[in-house]
């Protein structure tokens, strides 16, 4: 009853948050009154600008999402599989900063990056969200559901940790990894606020999601269904791994 009631309140959501999805893919087909492709032709024949913005956003998701993945595995195994002293303590700063708004960070990133001198560069766009706590929490849960018999096992052919990890633990959670790296990627994909923070005098390093607003009205709709492809066929494509992490690891 209740894995029925589950499926049925995620159909319901999927289809609400699809129908602005189709809506707009509707749209992008149509001139006028009639269906045509003129809105795609246009925007890749004369906008040229559009795909230089759609590759700055392809370039910082990437650099974000592999970045933050390879950061994560050592900490989530640090706090999910290694006992030491203020482990607890530690990992629930961790949950807490995770909790904190953007707006309560916004100030101290602006001045970290500015005394190192990188507001305006593509790296005050990524180093902010490379060490985002979300990504460390959901590591750090997915381990916990490695067996700690594994561990032990692992132990009596090497000391080291990072070998274990990359032995024992990894190749048990890596659908929940391809999950985790699909997350990071669109909320990547879809930064505004620290763009138009952190790089507002240098426009040409921004994302495509900021200049979005800025497109004709004659091909706004093909140019918001061409920015959503990326993610919408990411989710497509690990859709097994998505659904086989939610029912596997406690999250």
């Amino acid at each position: 009853m209740k894995k029925r009631l589950l499926t049925a309140l995620m159909t319901s959501l999927g289809v609400f948050f699809f129908l602005p999805v189709a809506s707009l893919a509707i749209k992008s087909l149509t001139f006028g009154k009639s269906l045509s492709l003129v809105q795609y032709w246009e925007l890749f024949t004369v906008d040229h600008a559009y795909f230089k913005y759609f590759w700055n956003s392809a370039l910082y998701a990437f650099v974000i999402t592999s970045a933050s993945i390879i950061i994560s595995l050592p900490l989530g195994f640090l706090f999910a599989k290694i006992k030491f002293r203020g482990a607890k303590a530690l990992f629930f700063i961790y949950i807490a900063v995770m909790l904190l708004p953007f707006q309560a960070t916004l100030l101290p990133n602006y001045i970290r990056l500015r005394d190192l001198g990188f507001l305006n560069t593509p790296l005050a766009l990524t180093l902010p969200m490379i060490f985002s706590p979300f990504a460390v929490f959901l590591t750090r849960q997915f381990m916990t559901s490695v067996p700690d018999e594994l561990i032990d096992y692992a132990q009596l052919e090497t000391s080291s940790a990072l070998k274990i990890m990359r032995c024992a633990v990894l190749p048990q959670i890596k659908p929940a990894i391809s999950a985790l790296a699909v997350l990071i990627f669109c909320e990547s994909w879809n930064i505004v606020e620290q763009a138009l923070i952190f790089s507002m005098d240098n426009p040409e390093i921004y994302p495509l999601s900021v200049k979005l607003a800025e497109l004709p009205e004659d091909v706004a709709s093909a140019g918001g269904a061409v920015y959503m492809f990326p993610a919408l066929m990411l989710f497509l494509i690990f859709r097994k791994p998505l659904e086989t992490s939610m029912e596997s690891y406690k999250l």
